[in-house]
């Protein structure tokens, strides 16, 4: 049975995330369509770019961490 990918918190009204690495506001229905998402651990992340997607795979443990602070 397939389960539903949880998603990074979002805003209700606008379906909007936020990239951790850049903290750029992204709109996870566009993020989809331009393959601009990654799933860690079970958990949708979006990105404004294929740069920051990258960035966050190659180490996502450093973007989740609680003391990174996003920056552009």
């Amino acid at each position: 049975m397939d389960q539903p990918i949880p998603q990074q918190p979002q805003s209700q009204a606008t379906d909007s995330v936020v990239d951790p690495v850049c903290g750029m506001t992204v709109q996870l229905e566009v993020a989809r369509t331009k393959v601009l998402t990654f799933v860690h651990e079970g958990v949708e992340y979006g990105f404004c770019g294929r740069g920051c997607r990258l960035e966050f795979e190659d180490d996502p443990a450093t973007y989740l961490s609680p003391d990174y602070v996003p920056s552009m």
